[in-house]
């Protein structure tokens, strides 16, 4: 085979993404469920012109991989994080999980999901797209800091190390609430999985983040909706059974690093100092959830930072990544391989 017909095979199906010039796509096909076809996008962070793109592609290879998941109602949106993750030395990937972003097709319930293992599907088949060979550090939010904290605990040898970003590790009133309710979440979840169970929440967090409203994050309202989708009984319900898993589970056997906010802010009205805080979950959870996973986690609160610690103000995501570099350099496999250089607008 040719050099310019391996390139071919290699870019077939991608395609170029909306996050602009340096991204591009491919969907992956998840079979259907009872609202029918089922997908998730694969994102991919390579730089530099098309006519390049075949030897790019080839010294990736060489590159650590990350592979970003987004949380609740969320998609891969961060182009900043991931070029600069790229200039660092790393190969950069994301996936838009079912139902949600570019992955969510007319019809589909956004979000909605029954349990979180089966968003193993998702990651199986990014996997197998960076390499089986090249095992990731995941680097998730949220509800997918939950979904790859439980993934790596059931296979810990295919992934490299875990960065959790502000990970719903935890029901925000705590494990004896997340028992109490659990049962009756789970009955209402089977017999009406769509069901709406909590209420739309507040636009404060938009308000922080998007750059139309004050943040410093371009990115799509109809994808991530001011105060989130309705949030169906399904995926609560998938949500606290997870966590309860991973209570269960025992500890993590990759490293882990998990990042967040120095403090949580709540209020019904808007205030400004909610753009230096988590106003989404219980930082206090959080870090208490943490220390359960076990010796191999390092837990780093982060002065100022929002509920998406890299979405947070300048200096804040300069430090949050600061604090990621560091702890990604003293792994012996990952260290060697980074590279210092700044990119253009560092973040």
């Amino acid at each position: 085979m040719t050099r310019a017909a391996r390139r071919r095979t290699s870019d077939a199906g991608w395609r170029r993404d909306v996050l602009g010039a340096g991204f591009r796509c491919r969907t992956l096909d998840l079979g259907e469920d009872e609202e029918g076809p089922l997908r998730a996008v694969a994102v991919r962070c390579l730089p530099g012109p098309a006519a390049s793109r075949g030897a790019a592609q080839a010294a990736q290879r060489r590159r650590i991989p990350v592979l970003l998941i987004h949380g609740w109602s969320d998609y891969v949106l961060d182009r900043r994080l991931m070029l600069h993750l790229y200039a660092r030395g790393f190969d950069v990937w994301g996936v838009d999980l079912r139902k949600h972003g570019r992955s969510l097709l007319p019809g589909q319930t956004p979000t909605a999901v029954r349990d979180l293992s089966e968003y193993d599907a998702e990651i199986a088949a990014m996997l197998d797209l960076i390499g089986r060979d090249r095992p990731p550090v995941l680097l998730a939010h949220s509800t997918g800091g939950l979904t790859a904290a439980l993934w790596a605990q059931r296979r810990p040898g295919t992934v490299r190390a875990l960065v959790l970003n502000s990970p719903w590790l935890e029901f925000h009133a705590g494990a004896a609430a997340r028992e109490a309710i659990r049962p009756a979440l789970r009955a209402l979840a089977q017999r009406a999985p769509t069901a709406r169970v909590l209420p739309r929440g507040s636009t404060h967090y938009t308000r922080t983040t998007h750059a139309l409203f004050g943040g410093e994050t371009p990115y799509s309202l109809r994808w991530k909706p001011p105060g989130g989708h309705d949030f169906p009984a399904c995926t609560l319900s998938a949500v606290l059974e997870g966590q309860a898993r991973l209570r269960r589970g025992g500890p993590l056997a990759v490293p882990t690093l998990v990042l967040h906010s120095s403090r949580s802010v709540f209020g019904l009205r808007f205030r400004s100092d909610m753009a230096e805080a988590d106003i989404v979950l219980n930082v206090r959870t959080i870090a208490a959830a943490a220390r359960q996973l076990g010796p191999s986690v390092r837990i780093e609160p982060v002065d100022g930072a929002r509920h998406d610690v890299f979405l947070s103000a300048p200096a804040v995501r300069r430090r949050a990544l600061e604090i990621v570099e560091d702890w990604l350099r003293e792994l012996p496999d990952i260290g060697p391989t980074m590279t210092r250089d700044v990119p253009p607008g560092r973040p």
